[in-house]
């Protein structure tokens, strides 16, 4: 079964051709996998000029309807993967990982680029077909230090960072807008007992676009999802996170 890439845009033409498109698009040789979802004539018109070669469907307004939309375009148990059009790096850990080696010394744990980031895709789905799990994705922050003190693979409750992930199409529908990546990490591992994580890869992407519409977000999703959540997050900015309880592995 081929791989899908859904990339949601809007009004961003400049930071998706900066970023996702430079970066990671055109880097990777991705450009036939891609399908931009565009919520406007402007953005359809624009966005067509600039980069021809890419696929465009017509999505709802708003990002969690756009998300939405998503899962119904494409077939049940398509793998698809969702990125956002701000990412610049697919980075992966190398190095030493011993105690010994993490105070920035030769040989000590650093990040590279991916070099190919098609054949990553596939390993992580390949990877959550052998634990029988829906939704992989990576570490959420580009830090080597936290990255080689985790183990490479895990498959209990971890948050799945919503700028680049996997999924096999389940027809999941998301409710809660700002919260929409923890959303998708807790229905995912409700259904199916696990999500994967490669702790040992990450990304680089503008976490000042990854914010909550509201207090209510937070509210309603704590409400939803308590069981779910060992610790709430407050940030400075306003913005709040989430410490999810982690269970043993399957």
């Amino acid at each position: 079964m081929p791989l899908y890439i859904a990339i949601p845009t809007y009004d961003r033409l400049d930071v998706f051709k900066r970023k996702t498109y430079t970066k990671i698009i055109k880097k990777y040789k991705l450009e036939p996998y891609v399908t931009l979802f565009i919520q406007s004539d402007k953005d359809a018109k624009e966005y067509k000029e600039a980069f021809p070669e890419l696929k465009q469907k017509r999505s709802p307004k708003g990002y969690l309807n756009t998300l939405n939309y998503i899962s119904s375009y494409y077939p049940m148990n398509a793998k698809v993967i969702k990125m956002d059009d701000d990412i610049t790096q697919i980075l992966h850990l190398s190095g030493r990982f011993g105690k010994a080696n993490q105070t920035g010394g030769e040989g000590s744990p650093r990040l590279k680029k991916v070099k190919d980031a098609y054949g990553l895709f596939n390993k992580v789905f390949g990877i959550m077909k052998n634990v029988k799990s829906n939704l992989g994705g990576f570490y959420p922050t580009p830090n080597p230090k936290f990255m080689s003190g985790r183990r490479p693979i895990t498959t209990d409750l971890r948050f799945i960072v919503g700028s680049l992930y996997c999924f096999v199409n389940k027809k999941i529908k998301l409710k809660i807008d700002g919260k929409s990546d923890y959303e998708f990490t807790i229905e995912n591992y409700k259904r199916d007992g696990k999500v994967v994580r490669l702790n040992h890869y990450s990304l680089t992407y503008d976490y000042s676009d990854n914010t909550e519409k509201s207090g209510h977000d937070t509210d309603r999703f704590v409400k939803k999802y308590e069981p779910y959540i060992s610790k709430v997050i407050k940030h400075k900015g306003g913005s709040t996170s989430f410490l999810l309880k982690k269970s043993i592995d399957k």
